[in-house]
């Protein structure tokens, strides 16, 4: 039975998926902050997919010990750890360790969790880590030149949407070096990074788009992060999403010129280790 880590796990993007692995007789965690929707998704699951085993944790993915607390609690394999969990473009807040709450939970806390995910995964036939990005990524500007870029902590110089679009850029670049890092530790675990497209997931609930009507629905966008957790003979590194960005079959893409930026991918990498205190893959 395939052991599945799926963050952001109790709607959206993360419950569609949820709902492909669970059908397939998958071991799954699924992994959100409110308790409430949590439980109530998971009982569905179970409901519908008997085969399955489906467990659910609470966890706060921005906040730092939180992720360790839940690390520790993880015994054996894992199969297939994917970091779904996001924000987009909320009101200015900070993690508790003073990161800027985008960032927190869409690159450092699943960097942490990573990390400390490791051995488990090492310990798999064929593991997988999907990061997901978006296609917003092409809008990113980040340097990743100080630690204070990357914690964001100063409200004056907050824009949401170039901030989001930064950390969407972030998971790519991490999803890049990670592929990289296990490639020349001649680990066996995959690091493949996925975008939806144009897709409804519940992000957008604060801010509706009168032209929303030709979004995907979160099943459709959910395709990406399935194919590259699904699909035989992947090498690890491949970037998946619709065939024309926002709409369409997923293929593998190419990405931003910036996103394949060997220098800042290694810089992302050490101010994220510093930022969590997470040294692994050196």
């Amino acid at each position: 039975m395939r052991r599945v880590i799926i963050t952001g796990g109790s709607s959206g993007l993360g419950l569609a998926s949820a709902e492909e692995l669970a059908s397939q007789g998958a071991d799954i965690t699924l992994v959100a902050r409110g308790a409430e929707r949590l439980v109530e998704a998971s009982q569905q699951l179970r409901n519908r997919y008997p085969d399955a085993r489906i467990t659910e944790r609470v966890l706060d993915v921005s906040n730092l010990d939180e992720v360790r607390t839940f690390a520790k609690e993880i015994s054996g394999p894992v199969d297939l750890l994917m970091n779904n969990a996001g924000l987009m473009g909320p009101d200015f807040a900070l993690s508790i360790e003073g990161i800027e709450s985008q960032m927190a939970t869409n690159h450092i806390g699943h960097f942490l969790l990573t990390s400390l995910l490791w051995e488990r995964l090492e310990e798999a036939t064929k593991p997988r880590v999907i990061s997901l990005s978006s296609v917003v990524h092409r809008r990113g500007k980040l340097k990743a030149e100080s630690v204070e870029e990357i914690r964001g902590a100063k409200k004056g110089s907050y824009d949401r949407w170039q901030r989001y679009a930064d950390t969407k850029l972030a998971c790519l670049l991490f999803a890049r070096e990670l592929d990289l890092r296990a490639k020349q530790a001649g680990s066996k675990v995959l690091s493949i990074a996925a975008h939806p497209g144009w897709a409804l997931t519940g992000l957008q609930t604060n801010y509706p788009n009168r032209f929303d009507f030709l979004a995907q629905d979160a099943k459709t966008g959910a395709r990406s992060q399935l194919l590259a957790a699904n699909k035989p003979g992947l090498a690890g590194g491949e970037f998946i999403g619709p065939r024309f960005e926002a709409w369409g079959n997923p293929k593998e893409l190419t990405g931003s010129k910036r996103s394949r930026d060997l220098d800042l991918m290694k810089r992302l990498w050490e101010i994220s280790e510093e930022l969590t205190g997470a040294k692994f893959l050196p």
